[in-house]
């Protein structure tokens, strides 16, 4: 481990407060950033639950995004989620492999509009195009905050060296 969690032992009142919203090994190494920080950055993260893409095509973002990154806590964390959302062993199977294929043609859309946040830092316009024609603008923007954000999670996870959690968070 490059560095040591914080002491939870010793949070203040207001990182204990944090920690207890998402209590995994991410949060304790977050809690070396200002808690200022760490309260939108969480409320952030959690604010996908509430927004417009389909439970399945949220986790099938974040599972790519993980693959892609090669993010073992991610996946760790996400696989049950993607589960508990509908995605079969199938889709699960192909979403987190390196050349996906036998998915509907939605899910093909939202891989290759990861792929390419991934490869390209933006959506090409020939996978905008596609997009456009099964997800509202609404849902093509968050699906492109959301693979930043576990594109940035992945990098903090490896730099940080964070030890995946004993169990997924239900």
């Amino acid at each position: 481990m490059r560095f040591e969690y914080p002491d939870a032992s010793k949070f203040t009142h207001e990182q204990r407060e944090q920690f207890d919203r998402l209590p995994i090994n991410l949060t304790r190494m977050l809690m070396h950033c200002p808690v200022a920080m760490v309260k939108p950055f969480l409320d952030f993260g959690l604010s996908f639950r509430r927004g417009n893409l389909e439970p399945k095509i949220r986790e099938l973002v974040i599972l790519r995004t993980a693959t892609l990154r090669g993010s073992s806590y991610e996946l760790m964390h996400h696989l049950p989620a993607a589960k508990t959302a509908g995605l079969s062993e199938m889709e699960i199977s192909a979403i987190t492999s390196a050349h996906p294929s036998g998915l509907d043609q939605k899910h093909s859309v939202m891989i290759q509009l990861v792929d390419d946040c991934s490869q390209l830092g933006k959506v090409s316009d020939p996978t905008f195009e596609k997009a456009a024609e099964c997800f509202s603008v609404a849902q093509i923007a968050e699906a492109t905050l959301l693979a930043g954000l576990y594109r940035m999670l992945a990098c903090f996870l490896k730099t940080m060296d964070v030890e995946v959690d004993q169990h997924p968070l239900s």
